[in-house]
């Protein structure tokens, strides 16, 4: 088999891994499905994740940690059982100059086919097996180490394709642990709510889970969405390299395909999360309470021209209405460097028009020609798709003297409630 045959089963083995591993919400299933996922990959006798910590925790216990020293919790192993003594003694690791410390401490990988001859090595402790060859690579978060993943002994040693291979697998797992911890982070918080749900008035109820769920959408959005994107830039640069071999190429679109789909059930859950869960509510108040919010929060103005009558069939597009005006202000918000923007309703008797108008700094021309097709930009072509498929009309521009317009036109339909 030749070096092509093995990337292209290297890859089909990193894609099928990869997957399972999303797929998965317990960490502690992460890290062992993971650890025989690295030892699969590379061929190795022992591995271990190390995830780094408060270096203040527990560094008492031992007296072998000093507080200020950055400290990593080995919290899973395979091909190696410790005794719980052993464990308790050895799990936690000063990040010193070492083999495993530099991967952290430079955030780099760090490759030793000679552990003993290494200028990192430092020794290993009684009754730990003998490391003769040994791999890390950082598990990153964006720009930040996390921590890292390890493996050691690998007959004939290992070579830059594991480094890469294994490097690449590890911001999967990065992904992975980081989206559990947000999961447990969700089950605790609503574990949490449910037993304050007694002692709190309907009123005290409502605010306390808006806040909630706008706090959780927050983070879906800033962490794992962010994520998802980086991993989806940077499968776009592979497959630009001309040189690609077809086979590799199919198999980095279906990952990348892979982290579209992800993106957008992610940005599905976020407008789950941010939209009112009383659809009654008058869409003039919810509109109100956003400019107000809005006011609030930055230096910008906020104006509210309303029109017109919403008669019993304007209810019934009022879901939608809400989740456009959300996505708009929230792009105004965060990327129009605006100082005033506008919002218009104008209820006729067979539509709803709405228009949010900024005075900030517009859209590049690419953009506003290719978002409907783009998935780098789901919240413009999410709330675009929701009115084409109900019949409206979407439009989104640079005004003629600054800013972003974005005009929407509803139909409502007649009998509706």
């Amino acid at each position: 088999m030749g070096d092509g045959d093995d990337l292209l089963e290297q890859l089909v083995s990193l894609h099928s891994m990869s997957v399972e591993i999303a797929g998965l919400h317990e960490l502690a299933e992460i890290h062992d499905r993971a650890l025989g996922c690295c030892l699969d990959l590379t061929h190795s006798q022992l591995a271990f994740t190390g995830l780094l910590r408060d270096p203040g925790i527990g560094a008492a216990a031992s007296g072998r940690i000093d507080v200020s020293d950055q400290v990593m919790d080995v919290v899973a192993i395979r091909g190696f059982d410790p005794s719980p003594d052993f464990y308790e003694l050895f799990h936690l690791m000063a990040l010193r100059s070492s083999v495993a410390g530099v991967v952290i401490r430079e955030e780099r990988s760090h490759l030793a086919n000679e552990v003993e001859a290494d200028p990192y090595s430092v020794g290993q402790p009684d009754g730990h097996p003998p490391i003769r060859r040994f791999l890390g690579v950082p598990l990153r978060l964006g720009d930040a180490v996390i921590g890292m993943i390890g493996v050691a002994n690998k007959p004939g040693g290992y070579d830059p394709g594991d480094e890469r291979l294994l490097s690449t697998f590890a911001g999967q797992v990065a992904v992975a642990v980081d989206n559990a911890r947000l999961y447990q982070v969700q089950r605790q918080m609503i574990a949490e709510l449910q037993a304050l749900n007694e002692r709190l008035t309907e009123a005290e109820q409502a605010q306390l889970l808006g806040r909630e769920r706008e706090r959780i959408a927050g983070a879906l959005h800033d962490r794992i969405e962010q994520e998802i994107f980086t991993i989806g830039v940077r499968l776009n640069a592979l497959l630009e390299q001309e040189s690609l071999d077809q086979g590799v190429s199919e198999h980095l679109r279906e990952l990348r395909q892979l982290s579209i789909r992800a993106s957008e059930e992610i940005r599905r859950a976020i407008f789950a999360l941010s939209s009112p869960e009383d659809e009654g509510t008058d869409l003039t108040d919810h509109v109100r309470s956003l400019l107000s919010e809005l006011e609030r929060s930055s230096p910008i103005r906020a104006h509210l021209a309303v029109s017109g009558t919403p008669g019993p069939a304007a209810q019934g597009v009022h879901d939608i209405a809400r989740t456009i005006l959300d996505e708009a202000l929230t792009n105004v918000d965060r990327h129009a460097e605006a100082r005033m923007v506008l919002v218009s309703l104008r209820y006729e008797q067979d539509h709803l028009d709405l228009v949010v108008q900024d005075d900030g700094v517009g859209a590049p021309e690419l953009i506003l020609s290719t978002f409907p097709d783009s998935y780098l930009h789901f919240g413009l072509r999410h709330i675009r798709q929701l009115v084409i498929d109900r019949g409206g009309s979407f439009e989104v521009s640079n005004g003629e003297e600054a800013g972003l317009v974005v005009r929407v036109s509803i139909p409502l339909k007649v009998g509706e409630k």
